[in-house]
């Protein structure tokens, strides 16, 4: 019994030296970040709101290719506000806590395979290392799909809405933050599909022919969801945001396929 309970308290120790170490980690890189205010600031987090961002850009060319008006993707002005006195100093510490997580996942992900990994069995580490990989790789392709295509979209429709010309849009920065960070955490999430379908998959919860039956209900629901975040009449803008979230759905769909086929193998 001593040698158990002394076995746990290891762990617990190892835990705890990963936990610690992981929080340095961040702590190091928000300071980094921190820093940084003008770069941090100028060039990632406003940058979606300036004309000759990348996607502007590049749909503004594709727009004057296919003989759409270039008004079409005009990038109207947003005049952002903070109405609360620390708001800008708060903003300032949030972000580069948020960064420093995001920068820090291939690191935390590589103290939590150390920690599970002396009690998995060969075969579980080959799945477990290569979920773990495919994670991290899926998730920062997700968050870029939000802040290049998503979130830049969103923001130069609604902040340019208006019900009625008597209202002008003053956008807080807590508005704008906030939005900026849920879509690209939440688009990072969703881009998670393929290893979700992998282990309910491996698991007999999910079959290939039921994802082909739906295959056609799920390009319109895709189509549906590329609508709300992205509201616009133009189709360039919608098919844009859709394209990249039918695309997961697909790479789900293969996934599934092969591990149906190895099953029969």
């Amino acid at each position: 019994m001593a040698s158990q309970e002394g076995s746990f308290w290891d762990h617990l120790e190892v835990l705890r030296g990963a936990i610690i170490r992981s929080l340095a980690v961040v702590l190091g890189l928000a300071i980094i970040v921190f820093l940084f205010k003008e770069f941090v600031f100028e060039y990632v987090v406003f940058y979606p709101t300036k004309t000759d961002f990348p996607t502007f850009r590049l749909l503004a060319y594709l727009s004057h290719s296919a003989g759409v008006a270039d008004e079409d993707f005009a990038v109207q002005p947003v005049k952002i506000i903070s109405t609360r006195l620390a708001a800008q100093f708060m903003t300032h510490i949030s972000i580069s806590f948020y960064t420093a997580l995001v920068a820090a996942v291939p690191y935390i992900c590589g103290e939590v395979w150390f920690f599970i990994r002396p009690a998995l069995y060969p075969q579980e580490k080959k799945y477990i290392n290569r979920a773990l990989i495919f994670t991290g790789i899926l998730f920062y392709i997700g968050a870029t799909t939000a802040y290049f295509m998503i979130f830049p979209l969103s923001v130069n429709f609604l902040s340019s809405y208006q019900v009625t010309p008597d209202i002008e849009n003053l956008i807080s920065i807590d508005s704008y933050i906030d939005m900026l960070v849920e879509l690209c955490i939440t688009t990072g999430f969703a881009f998670e599909l393929p290893v979700a379908a992998y282990f309910l998959a491996k698991a007999g919860l999910l079959k290939f022919t039921f994802l082909k039956r739906y295959r056609k209900h799920a390009f319109v629901l895709v189509l549906v969801v590329a609508a709300i975040i992205t509201p616009s009449t133009d189709a360039f803008t919608m098919l844009a945001t859709a394209l990249p979230l039918y695309l997961i759905f697909e790479l789900s769909v293969t996934v599934v396929k092969r591990v149906d086929k190895n099953k029969l193998l």
